[in-house]
């Protein structure tokens, strides 16, 4: 076995051939002995010189890749399963598959150790074969190369780039070769390997590199190439995974001369040759057959990168065949693509020709600055009408009540002074709260819409600068399910000398009247929910360009019809006072007071100084904060928690002591809190905190939301989520009784659906079980059975009522018997008839004349032996008869439906 180094300029290899010759020369001339290898074809061709002198064989176990002809080495067996002709042929295969007829062909400079060049032997097996044609082709020194001049040549070459993948640093040169760029210009990219492409461009880099790049990978097929290299490893432990084929190729020398040998064949040169054409050797490693020119043959196949695992996969494979030998090859190859497979470079244009010149030009950033460009002008282009049609709808005052489309409607029993008592009294209905109303002593029409307002006499015009426009407009756009809707104030109007404030009606009841109902049971569910809403539609309204609420308290807010707490009067207390501040608006003569004491008393201490130091003055409207928000807050919270009023006026209408107020602003009142702490407690400290005289250190709303989740836990969400919940939780307690009683809905519903099938066809009743009315239809041919009880009356002379009635049950029992073993329905009993019908609803092809007539037959059987229990001489007698023909059906009635 030589495993020496060939055609490297010293001629080792030959002078070994020449020493060999030698001994054979003295030698008896029965010399039995077989040359294994070398892996230069120079070499073997000296080598097959002295072959013919030894009388011996040579086998090749490595590529003889210079393109020669099958007669020069007709001496040498191949086992080197490659061959140029074949990856030749391949390569046309694929060529004819993507509709290209050149190639650019390109490789290394250098001489591997085995001495070839396959790029070169691919240009010279073409120069004979003429199988495509080679636009360009030069050879790349890897270490020394002007890839600028190979970009320029490859852009001018043909669209097929051929890479014969023959470097030292496979993954360099093919970056350096910029396949992915071509490929990104539409060229297509195929590389040759003498290999399989596990063994050879196994690096994760590489199989990047290709599958950026498209790349289609020709090279041997080697089947379980896995299988195959674990089994080898077992064995040779320290072989490396680059180090398989060629101790595969080597093994396979050897096995092959040994299967030769070892069958009987003369180890002479022709003879020994002659013997392994077309034979078929099989080794652990799968088995493999000559040709006729006695080298292996070989499957191809055309490899892509799988991006899903990132292995190779076979797009198509080709099947490998022997023929009679032209001057190259002795076999023929048998294409097979798969199904699936895209040929997506098929029908693609070819490359630009400014790929050529290398000038094209990069659109790109101008494209991307070009989008920019109109992007930043399509912004300022909507960030202008946005703002202009803002500007516009802030002048077009859509907040402005007209006075014609505004109508007060008045209680007619109550004069103006007890307008707002009625409004502030909880109504003494006996009627429960959540089923009753609000009692209004007057509310607002404003179109078709109810509403409530608050109405001032207007002194002079009121003259409204931007920015009073801009936040008038953005209260009347607030859209909020805690909020009650803000219709717009009614102002400015010519002879008219009102001003009103205008907000959604809301009719079931106010927090105030709830909570002082102790005839409502409010419970941590409606507390919890209540409180929720609250800071949800404060915390809007904070969050919004509005930032206050400013009129806070439990009277303000509503309770709607779906029990969902909503905020009304917002926003609008501060506009209110600078309009009474400046003279232009005052409250109305003898109206009754728009704000009450125990709502006034309420309100934040700073607040109240505002307007009155003293405490002497009348309650009225005072401005409003975000921090005066959470004071109010507080004193919310606390009437739901304590049921009464913080200060204990709410059934007075008269003015309570002025100390009261100074005492509230000066000394720092506040409500008074239990002694004993339940489990409210934490919530009640919170509203302390809210009461704080510094508005700076008052809690924010997130605190407070953290409080109510600690003090009522369980509740969660408004009050319909919660009462959701409670359903749901019902709902899972109930399960383990629900579970008991399913048994028996699932028995009645049997014995259900079994009455309603005496009473109906089976299909009828399904039908109607599933909610499916089915219309009457005609039946072009079916057949109706009567048969009656003959002498009945005469029977019910001598019999008791209830022996006929047992006798009736039992003999039509017998009779429904015998309908069910047919293909027919019992459609009823009337007295002593008896009803059958068959080929309705389910039509069975003309065969309902004989079930009917089967059906008669064994009735009158029935009938023969039937014995009556009371009168054992009774002989029972029937008449029977039927006909068949056209008819309706259908079903009959609601309550009691009949087919």
């Amino acid at each position: 076995i030589n495993r020496q180094t060939g055609c490297t300029g010293d001629n080792s290899v030959k002078a070994a051939s020449y020493a060999i010759n030698a001994v054979a020369s003295k030698t008896s001339g029965d010399l039995d002995f077989v040359f294994v290898g070398p892996t230069c074809t120079t070499d073997i061709r000296t080598i097959r010189d002295f072959a013919e002198l030894w009388k011996t064989p040579v086998i090749g176990y490595e590529p003889v890749f210079e393109a020669r002809g099958v007669q020069e080495l007709t001496s040498v067996i191949n086992v080197a399963q490659f061959s140029v002709g074949g990856v030749a042929q391949t390569l046309v295969f694929l060529m004819k598959e993507l509709n290209q007829s050149e190639i650019t062909l390109i490789g290394s400079v250098k001489v591997l150790p085995n001495g070839f060049s396959l790029s070169n032997d691919l240009r010279n097996y073409n120069k004979v074969m003429k199988s495509f044609t080679i636009r360009e082709y030069f050879e790349i020194d890897e270490n020394n190369a002007d890839w600028s001049k190979v970009d320029y040549r490859l852009r001018h070459g043909a669209r097929m780039i051929v890479i014969c993948v023959d470097f030292y640093d496979i993954y360099s040169s093919l970056y350096n070769i910029a396949i992915r760029t071509l490929s990104g210009f539409r060229f297509i990219i195929v590389i040759i390997l003498n290999k399989p492409p596990d063994e050879v461009l196994n690096q994760p880099n590489i199989k990047n590199l290709l599958y950026g790049s498209n790349a289609f990978i020709i090279s041997p097929l080697q089947e379980q190439f896995s299988d195959a290299l674990s089994y080898m490893q077992n064995v040779l432990p320290t072989l490396a995974d680059e180090q398989f084929t060629s101790f595969h190729r080597i093994y396979h020398a050897c096995y092959a001369y040994c299967v030769g040998s070892m069958n009987g064949v003369e180890t002479q040169t022709d003879n020994y040759h002659q013997a392994m054409r077309g034979k078929v050797v099989t080794t652990k490693y799968g088995a493999f057959t000559f040709d006729n020119s006695g080298s292996v043959l070989t499957n191809y196949a055309v490899f892509t990168v799988d991006p899903a695992d990132m292995t190779f996969a076979s797009v198509m494979t080709l099947k490998s065949t022997p023929k009679d030998c032209d001057y190259y090859d002795c076999f023929e190859l048998t294409a097979n693509k798969t199904p699936d497979l895209l040929w997506t470079l098929k029908d693609m244009d070819p490359p630009d020709e400014c790929v050529a010149r290398n000038a094209c030009s990069n659109y790109i950033p101008h494209v991307i600055a070009g989008i920019i460009i109109v992007v930043s002008l399509l912004c300022t282009a909507v960030v202008y009408l946005k703002q202009r049609t803002h500007r516009m709808n802030i002048y077009k005052m859509t907040w402005k009540v007209a006075n014609h489309t505004l109508k007060i409607i008045v209680n007619k029993n109550a004069d103006a002074k007890m307008q707002r008592e009625l409004e502030n009294r909880s109504s003494k209905d006996e009627n429960a709260l959540t089923s009753r109303r609000r009692v209004f002593g007057s509310y607002a029409l404003v179109g078709t819409q109810r509403a409530e307002y608050l109405q001032f006499k207007q002194e002079k015009k009121i003259i409204f600068p931007e920015e009073t426009l801009d936040y008038l407009y953005t209260l009347r756009q607030l859209q909020h399910e805690n909020l009650a809707k803000f219709y717009g104030i009614q102002c400015n109007d010519d002879n008219v000398t009102t001003f009103t404030v205008l907000h959604l009606l809301v009719e079931r009841g106010t927090l105030e009247e709830l909570c002082l109902d102790r005839d409502f049971g409010m419970d941590e569910t409606f507390k919890s929910a209540f409180m929720r809403d609250i800071l949800k539609g404060l915390q809007f309204l904070h969050k919004a360009s509005i930032g206050y609420h400013g009129h806070l308290h439990a009277a303000t807010c509503l309770i709607d019809i779906n029990w969902v707490l909503k905020l009304a009067l917002y926003g609008v207390t501060n506009f209110i006072v600078d309009c009474m501040d400046n003279k232009n608006i005052r409250l109305p003569d003898h109206a009754a007071p728009m704000i009450t004491y125990p709502q006034y008393v309420c309100f934040p201490p700073e607040h109240i100084r505002e307007y009155d130091e003293t405490g002497k003055l009348p309650p009225r409207i005072v401005r409003g904060s975000p921090k005066g928000d959470i004071y109010c807050v507080g004193m919310i919270f606390y009437m739901m928690i304590e049921r009464e009023d913080p200060y204990m006026l709410i059934h007075s209408l008269e003015r309570p002591n002025p100390a009261l107020v100074k005492e509230i602003m000066d000394e720092g009142k506040m409500p008074r809190m239990p002694v004993e702490h339940n489990l409210e407690g934490k919530l009640l400290e919170k509203c302390k905190d809210c009461w704080n005289r510094n508005p700076m250190m008052r809690p924010d709303i997130k605190s407070i939301v953290e409080t109510i989740a600690v003090v009522y836990p369980t509740a969660k969400g408004n009050l319909v989520d919660q009462m959701i919940r409670m359903s749901e939780k019902w709902a899972d307690e109930l399960e383990d009784m629900v579970a008991i009683r399913t048994a028996d809905l699932a028995a009645a519903q049997f014995q259900t659906m079994k009455l309603l099938n005496e009473m109906l066809p089976a299909s009828v009743a399904q039908d109607l079980k599933n909610g499916i009315v089915r219309p009457p239809r005609s039946y072009e041919s079916a057949t109706v059975m009567f048969v009656q009880l003959c002498e009945f009356y005469a029977l019910m002379k001598r019999s008791k009522p209830d022996e006929v009635i047992n006798f009736l049950n039992d003999i039509f029992d017998q009779f429904d018997k015998v309908v069910k073993r047919h293909d027919a329905y019992k459609v009823e009993t009337t007295g002593e008839t008896y009803m059958v019908a068959s080929g309705v609803p389910h039509e069975n092809e003309g065969r309902h004349i004989f079930e009917v007539a089967e059906i008669s037959l064994e009735i009158r059987a029935v009938s023969y032996t039937y014995i009556l229990p009371h009168d054992k001489d009774y002989k029972l007698r029937i008449r029977i008869g039927f006909h068949a023909g056209p008819l309706a059906a259908g079903v009959i009635g609601i309550r009691s439906p009949r087919y």
